[in-house]
């Protein structure tokens, strides 16, 4: 392999930078990204980055690592299009870049309300920048409504309490967090916001936005609340970026999809992490977490140097908020018949486990590590292959 090129500098863009050169692929490596800054994480953006006033640096490595990997690391210049006859992307420079193996890490991107976009008081949180203006105005507003009760938003209220904001949320969903986390959970997290002053609407859908020029002054609900506020967050989930796939012809159904190599339907085109859909439990499925970025990247990177295996991974999540952390093992959609509770809710600390007849699928843990990491091993000792009996070796 003499060329390989990475469309997206996130997590999975940038681990599969490094694991080529660490697993000994000597060919040219390109890293591309449509922002202009140096790579960077993004769990930080919507926790700790918010509260601090003049937010740390959040790069992966300075510009001396991608020099010392040998990676040509081009930054500001947006990939536009893929020609996958030819083998080459195009810039919005307007200049080309050939490709052995092409590797797409375009990763997800908010789903916006079309209603409310361009004002200035309505904020989706993706980059760093979405971060940087956010926290700033998070500073100054008296109340934050935030439409939508999963992860990154039920984060960001939580750093908007720490700052002195009031936060209201409206969640259609009856319960918050129900695609993700066993009931008993999702009423714990309930109860530690309300516990700190954050108002629910649970069951709800905004039906009306009241707007005035350029801010959202406040939105009905479908029970006929008036809800104002501030500034308002939205955070009803994402959608994978696949623009540039689809527009290249690759198979795009809900993401990316490729095979248990994750290859696309080119050979010579792979995908990792928020953008894809992989076979897993006999089913396509989009994952969006850190680990997977860097599970998937890795798996690509020993796919290109010849290592040759089928992607299965352990899946695990976090989430910091309401001042406890909810750790996650296992594909969240795992069909299960039963679960056992360790310890329980009233302790604040806690263990849910899945089984399916005997079988481990899964579980949910909150303030406890340790349990968090013994549940993985256990997912990662059903994949492991079995241990073939040792052969006798003649050395006459």
């Amino acid at each position: 392999m003499r060329r390989v090129v990475i469309v997206g500098a996130g997590q999975g863009g940038v681990h599969a930078a490094s694991s080529l050169r660490r697993l000994g692929y000597a060919g040219e490596l390109t890293l591309v990204s449509a922002e202009a800054c140096l790579p960077y994480q993004r769990p930080p953006l919507s926790k700790a980055f918010l509260l601090d006033a003049d937010p740390a640096p959040v790069e992966f490595h300075d510009a001396a690592h991608y020099e010392s990997i040998g990676a040509t690391l081009v930054l500001g210049d947006p990939v536009t299009g893929v020609d996958l006859a030819a083998r080459e992307i195009s810039l919005a420079s307007g200049t080309t870049t050939p490709y052995d193996h092409l590797v797409l890490a375009t990763g997800s991107r908010p789903r916006p309300i079309r209603d409310l976009h361009g004002l200035r008081n309505v904020f989706h949180l993706h980059d760093r920048n979405d971060a940087v203006a956010l926290g700033a105005r998070l500073r100054g507003a008296r109340s934050m409504l935030l439409m939508g009760g999963g992860f990154i938003g039920l984060e960001i209220a939580t750093a908007a309490v720490q700052l002195g904001c009031s936060v209201t949320v409206v969640e259609r969903m009856p319960s918050i967090l129900s695609h993700a986390v066993p009931p008993q959970v999702s009423d714990f997290l309930l109860q530690r916001h309300r516990a700190r002053g954050v108002r629910f609407h649970l069951g709800r859908s905004v039906v009306a936005h009241d707007i005035e020029g350029d801010r959202l002054e406040s939105v009905t609900t479908d029970d006929g609340a008036r809800l104002p506020a501030d500034l308002v967050v939205v955070g009803i989930g994402s959608a994978p970026s696949t623009e540039l796939a689809e527009r290249a012809g690759l198979v795009v159904d809900d993401g990316l999809v490729v095979d248990t190599r994750l290859r696309t339907s080119d050979p010579h085109v792979s995908g990792i992490g928020d953008c894809v859909r992989f076979p897993l439990d006999d089913r396509l499925e989009r994952l969006t977490s850190v680990q997977h970025a860097m599970d998937s990247a890795l798996h690509v990177a020993k796919q290109i140097v010849g290592q040759d295996s089928p992607y299965r991974p352990v899946p695990w999540f976090w989430t910091d908020q309401a001042g406890v952390k909810v750790q996650m093992a296992g594909a969240p959609r795992a069909e299960h018949d039963r679960t056992e509770v360790m310890s329980g809710p009233a302790s604040g600390r806690f263990a849910i486990r899945r089984y399916r007849g005997d079988r481990f699928v899964g579980g949910t843990t909150v303030s406890m590590p340790a349990e968090h990491v013994k549940m993985r091993r256990e997912l990662a000792a059903e994949l492991a292959p079995p241990r073939s009996p040792a052969t006798a070796v003649n050395a006459s």
